[in-house]
């Protein structure tokens, strides 16, 4: 049984190859590495970017619990793909029309991952990292849901996701931030208060 929208890969995929320059720099963007880093680049230079010490406060509670967000979305993939080992990279389908179109872009711009495809990792750590930073900053939140957009849209374009696996990640990642930012470390006080405090005393904070 093929995922919804899969035709939506033969699609995106078939533009790969068209132009080189641009498969170069999609190849830089779908890496492991950029975005991800840039991300934690972002949200180390707000940890200690502010010195306003009300502003530093709260913004320290803000990538915390972006943090936590982050590490509890991606226990919840995991739980999803021990659970649900066998849903295919797009690669790995018997259609050959979406088979062959998402072969060919991946191993264009990326490689071929064999782990479960639903629902993206990248999605979800992305889009938990720019609610959480949302609900402190602004501007911070948007450029992370900016990267965290272009990031998995340049996946999507290499035939490694389903456009499903990227919906449900971004999903997932959301609403594992807003329930951790909003209910959860609210509810847990004055442990929160306790881990900055903690963290002011080891000098990192």
């Amino acid at each position: 049984m093929m995922p919804p929208l899969s035709e939506w890969t033969v699609w995106i995929t078939g533009f790969v190859g068209r132009v080189p320059a641009f498969d170069s720099v999609m190849s830089i963007i779908v890496s492991d590495f950029l975005i991800p880093v840039s991300i934690a680049l972002i949200m180390l230079g707000l940890w200690v970017g502010y010195s306003n010490p009300v502003r530093r406060s709260q913004i320290h509670r803000t990538i915390m619990g972006a943090s936590v967000s982050i590490g509890i979305s991606t226990l919840v993939v995991f739980l999803i793909n021990s659970a649900n080992k066998f849903w295919p990279r797009p690669y790995d389908v018997t259609d050959p029309a979406v088979r062959d179109a998402a072969t060919h872009a991946a191993q264009t711009i990326f490689y071929l991952p064999h782990d479960p495809s639903f629902p993206s990792n990248a999605a979800t750590i992305t889009f938990a990292a720019a609610t959480g930073v949302w609900f402190g900053n602004r501007k911070a939140g948007a450029l992370l849901y900016a990267l965290a957009s272009l990031w998995v849209l340049a996946r999507f374009y290499g035939g490694i996701h389903f456009f499903v696996d990227i919906l449900g990640g971004a999903i997932i990642g959301t609403v594992t931030a807003v329930l951790i930012c909003k209910v959860f470390m609210p509810a847990t006080e004055p442990l929160p208060t306790w881990a900055l405090r903690l963290a002011r005393f080891l000098y990192i904070a």
